[in-house]
């Protein structure tokens, strides 16, 4: 006899959590890379072959830490629904920052590759995941107030 898959919470669909542990899994190895090789990250995105900044291994780190994030969001979304829009606003101003503190002198098609990939791409399907968290929570809300 099978057993029941278990239920996603309400509101939660499968592509959501499908989208978040895609995002964590892909944020984790990515942040791993930054942080174990940063120069080699740092050359590739300003096409130089300048010393990285120690900041970039930081950068590496918070990315990484964001996956784990997302995976665990996947895991329990009405627990952890607020690790989506911290990941929204890192994503935007994570891009900001990059640029004004690395690479506003000199724009490469490798950064702009990276700012598409790593910041852009990701911003559509978590803001939607956002959007419909905030609708459950509303709807939420009123039923337990009625």
């Amino acid at each position: 006899m099978e057993k029941p898959l278990r239920q996603l919470p309400l509101g939660v669909e499968p592509w959501m959590r499908g989208v978040l542990l895609l995002a964590g899994a892909y944020n984790v190895g990515w942040g791993a890379f930054i942080y174990y090789f940063p120069a080699s990250f740092y050359q590739w995105i300003t096409e130089t072959s300048v010393v990285p900044p120690g900041l970039i291994k930081w950068q590496g780190a918070g990315v990484l830490l964001f996956g784990a994030a997302y995976i665990v969001v996947a895991l329990y979304p009405q627990r952890f629904w607020w690790v989506v829009p911290l990941g929204i606003l890192s994503k935007i101003f994570g891009a900001i920052g990059f640029y004004l503190l690395f690479i506003q002198p000199t724009l490469t098609d490798s950064y702009l590759f990276h700012l598409i990939m790593n910041d852009l791409l990701w911003l559509i399907p978590l803001t939607i995941i956002f959007i419909r968290m905030i609708q459950v929570r509303k709807q939420r809300s009123h039923e337990a107030t009625a």
